[in-house]
């Protein structure tokens, strides 16, 4: 349910659930993973439990415990006697700013900014001047969500940080006080950052003016075969053209809040259409199954590579010049291309079922690493002007490789027919988004340090990363073929998007 400021009397507007991943959700998709693979998992954050602590200080920890403490049995937790109710603030009824407020009072800290009875905003208020950068939140923070994931929005809903991605809140009707990761969804935004009752500030984002909304937008191939765009706010662009069955756009920047989107058009051409509408058609035949990938360019130009109908590798710029490469590509795959340097490098599988990857002057490289079939690399640059490429390969396995093939493999199985993603990190590591072959979203960053979503995906598609402030947002098509989002930090954001079986979204942080 949705809350208007937590104010009583107010009415709640019916919402989907807002419970994303459970713990035992995560337990059961580490045990199908190992009983598939045969390998160790990778580390998973645990669930916190009651009466966690570890915030910044002896304030925030009596806050934590004693909101834990008053965990809906209903929910999963010990206290057989609370419920939500609008307006509650204990001891058995409870909203989520009654649950904020009367947790902190009991630490010594009162959070209502002079109201007799505090709603969301009143709280927000209370912390302004101690935000802090989500990024960055510790134990005891306090969450807020608002109508447009901004303070411009209206203030409807609050919790309390535990760490590990968890909060407690008192969550919605029916739901009580319980513990759950933490979410988004239109109309109901989380807020980029956090309010900091006690406790030294630390981190990037501290004060007021850093609040801002996270800003993405993703194209889609929809159910009806037409082409979409649509921004974290959920506004969503259509485009009156057609994609062809089984492939999926990709999108770059133009710079200016721009972007263009590339794609195999109905009739099997290269086509892209900028944000503003205006369509470019390319003479260039695509392989049936096939998707183009691309980046910008200097000048507000961009260059884009593709698997061509004669089973070879293209690149062609936005003023249709165009590059043939000598390199055969397997059946059903397609190429990944990342600026480096001062040119660019496209990484494929080629038609031996091997990883190579060729550059603008047609430097080639083999690396030895025989891939998945009907499957497709992903390259990002690296800070040392270097390049490290994600693959599934034949044995079902995530591996990387870099450009002077130092190779990682991750104990993590693939779904079949599915492609990873990946995305540099501004402290020179990567993380890669993957399909598991539980069919549950995965990422792993280079330490192999692991984050499983109770998000399933769709057979047969991919999910794709981009950076979003100080995190990464994942854009999938989930099992029940609509299009959602899911931040590094469990924020996750459901649209009104049916997507086309078997095509993946593209997306790209503004």
């Amino acid at each position: 349910m949705k809350h208007t400021q937590g104010e009583p009397g107010s009415t709640p507007k019916t919402a989907r659930s807002r419970v994303k991943v459970g713990f035992i959700g995560i337990v059961t998709a580490t045990i199908a993973l190992v009983g598939a693979v045969g390998l160790a998992t990778p580390a998973l954050a645990a669930q916190p439990g009651q009466n966690t602590g570890g915030g910044p200080s002896t304030a925030a920890n009596d806050a934590i415990a004693y909101a834990e403490s008053m965990w809906s049995t209903s929910d999963g937790g010990q206290n057989n006697s609370t419920y939500y109710a609008l307006g509650g603030n204990g001891p058995s009824a409870w909203d989520c700013s009654g649950l904020v407020w009367k947790s902190y009072l009991q630490a010594g800290i009162d959070l209502s900014n002079g109201a007799s009875r505090p709603v969301v905003g009143d709280e927000y208020n209370a912390l302004k001047s101690n935000l802090v950068s989500r990024a960055n939140a510790e134990p005891g923070d306090i969450l807020f969500w608002t109508s447009t994931g901004t303070t411009g929005g209206d203030f409807l809903h609050d919790g309390i940080y535990l760490g590990n991605g968890y909060m407690v809140a008192a969550a919605a009707p029916g739901e009580g006080v319980k513990e759950q990761t933490l979410w988004s969804e239109p109309g109901e935004q989380l807020l980029d950052v956090v309010g900091r009752p006690t406790g030294s500030l630390s981190g990037s984002g501290s004060g007021g003016s850093t609040v801002k909304n996270t800003t993405y937008v993703t194209a889609a191939q929809i159910n009806t075969g037409k082409l979409w765009s649509v921004t974290a706010g959920n506004a969503a662009t259509a485009y009156p053209v057609g994609v062809a069955a089984g492939t999926s756009p990709a999108i770059a920047t133009l710079g200016g809040g721009k972007y263009v989107t590339a794609f195999q058009a109905a009739g099997g051409a290269l086509w892209t259409v900028d944000s503003g509408g205006a369509a470019t058609s390319f003479p260039v035949g695509m392989k049936a199954g096939t998707s183009p990938s691309i980046i910008p360019t200097s000048g507000g130009g961009y260059v884009v590579a593709v698997q061509t109908n004669t089973g070879k590798l293209w690149t062609i710029t936005n003023t249709k010049a165009a590059t043939a490469f000598d390199i055969g590509m397997a059946a059903g795959t397609s190429p990944s291309i990342a600026a480096v340097g001062s040119g660019y490098v496209v990484a494929v599988q080629t038609n031996t079922g091997d990883l190579w990857s060729v550059t603008n002057t047609k430097a080639a490289t083999s690396f030895g690493v025989g891939m998945q079939d009907g499957t497709s690399p992903s390259i990002t640059a690296t800070a040392n002007g270097g390049y490290v490429i994600a693959a599934q390969t034949n044995t079902g396995a995530l591996w990387s490789v870099t450009n002077t093939k130092a190779a990682t493999a991750f104990p993590i199985g693939m779904q079949d027919g599915t492609s990873p993603s990946i995305l540099a990190l501004s402290n020179g590591g990567y993380v890669i988004a993957a399909q598991t072959n539980t069919g549950k979203l995965w990422t792993i960053t280079n330490g192999k340090a692991a984050t499983a979503f109770d998000i399933g995906m769709a057979s047969g598609t991919s999910p794709a990363i981009a950076a979003v402030g100080s995190g990464y947002v994942v854009a999938v098509q989930t099992n029940g073929n609509d299009l959602w989002t899911v931040t590094n930090d469990n924020a996750a954001t459901s649209f009104n998007v049916g997507m086309k079986a078997g095509t993946s979204p593209a997306i790209l942080a503004q």
